[in-house]
């Protein structure tokens, strides 16, 4: 969503994060509602990741303000932010796609070793790239979960959903308490939002998975470069 408001809408990219935030928050809360409803997610972990998330959400924020305050245009580093983490999300998605999300023995050892460790840091990483580029509490928490915990589909894709909303509303109020929300497109895009997902959702089970994976990955890469 942020790509799309910065290079079609034309918004400026410090609102494009803050908007794409905003009506993000929304859409997670309903999915997340629902997974919880469902059992399908893991509280404690929920929390371990929101140890390091929030606080690095909030600091991704801070960045913006800070770049503001000492006269750097903030929004030609805040593209250049996004088309960065594209590039770095598609590259996580072809891998999966290409080689799987199997890891070799001894870096499984070290991860089960450092686990909690490694998922308060990825949630930090996560947390300050979604605070300063709206991008990356689905797509790049998903993979690192699945890399980290032998859970099943539905506890690993609620679990990261449920987490998604808490950082989002944070990450979306810190936004709106700085003024880089554009409140007049929240409506349209949670409109426009609901047959999107409802044809999404018709279309995904009936293709090829590792076609879309990789598809969804050149896109990726090719809208970053475009940022960039």
């Amino acid at each position: 969503m942020t790509p799309f408001l910065i290079l079609v809408v034309g918004v400026r990219p410090t609102f494009a994060v803050g908007t794409d935030l905003v009506y993000a928050a929304v859409a997670k809360w309903l999915g997340a509602w629902v997974h919880w409803k469902q059992g399908t997610v893991d509280m404690a972990l929920v929390k371990r990741l929101a140890t390091g998330s929030i606080p690095g959400g909030a600091l991704g924020v801070l960045c913006i303000e800070l770049l503001k305050r000492h006269g750097i245009f903030v929004d030609t580093f805040i593209r250049q932010g996004v088309g960065v983490t594209l590039a770095l999300v598609s590259l996580v998605i072809l891998f999966r796609a290409i080689v799987g999300t199997e890891l070799p023995a001894h870096w499984e050892a070290a991860f089960e070793k450092h686990q909690k460790t490694a998922t308060v840091a990825i949630g930090a990483f996560v947390g300050f790239t979604v605070g300063l580029t709206s991008i990356g509490s689905g797509s790049l928490m998903m993979p690192a979960l699945a890399l980290l915990y032998a859970l099943p589909a539905a506890k690993l894709v609620g679990t990261d959903v449920f987490h998604a909303a808490l950082l989002v509303s944070v990450a979306a109020f810190l936004h709106w308490g700085t003024g880089n929300v554009e409140w007049d497109l929240v409506p349209w895009l949670l409109a426009g939002s609901l047959p999107g997902v409802l044809i999404g959702s018709l279309l995904a089970p009936r293709l090829p998975q590792r076609v879309l994976r990789v598809g969804l990955g050149l896109t990726l890469l090719a809208t970053g470069a475009k940022l960039v």
